[in-house]
């Protein structure tokens, strides 16, 4: 179980890509990857980070958005995925390494915030993706941004 590398107040962004339902034992998220690299530039693409944002997760499932920021949400085609991020705080983790040694960092995150003094803010999380990260070889630093509240905030 790693600590996290700090915390951050998230602003509010704009995001759009392709979304996808996947189960997580044989999702297909590389698939996922290599369709919507094929997509770039989005209209009006903000930005030089690329996110995977986890929602409506279920202990077997999630829905899964590769995405970018966009300035406006109403430019996109209309087979796009849209999503708003509302501003957040966020414990911030640190990923190293090949893509497919995710899932760990992800187990190693959510294992710190139940032992933290935080919880779930029950707002989307995400993978972020930067300068730092190799997309032809999968391998390089993504950041795993974790939604959340002080325990005592939401009893």
């Amino acid at each position: 179980m790693s600590a996290p590398i700090r915390f951050e107040q998230g602003r509010a962004m704009q995001l759009a890509g392709l979304r996808r339902h996947h189960p997580f034992e044989q999702g297909d998220f590389g698939g996922q990857w290599r369709d919507f690299s094929a997509l770039l530039p989005l209209p009006g693409q903000l930005g030089e980070h690329v996110f995977g944002v986890i929602c409506a997760a279920t202990d077997t499932h999630c829905e899964y958005l590769c995405g970018v920021e966009v300035a406006a949400l109403e430019a996109l085609p209309k087979t796009l995925g849209r999503m708003r991020i509302e501003p957040q705080t966020y414990a911030i983790f640190r990923h190293l390494g090949h893509v497919s040694a995710l899932p760990q960092t992800w187990q190693s995150a959510l294992d710190w915030l139940a032992q933290s003094d935080y919880q779930s803010a029950h707002k989307p999380d995400f993978e972020r993706y930067g300068a730092r990260f190799d997309a032809a070889t999968g391998s390089g630093e993504v950041e795993i941004w974790l939604a959340v509240v002080p325990k005592q905030a939401l009893a």
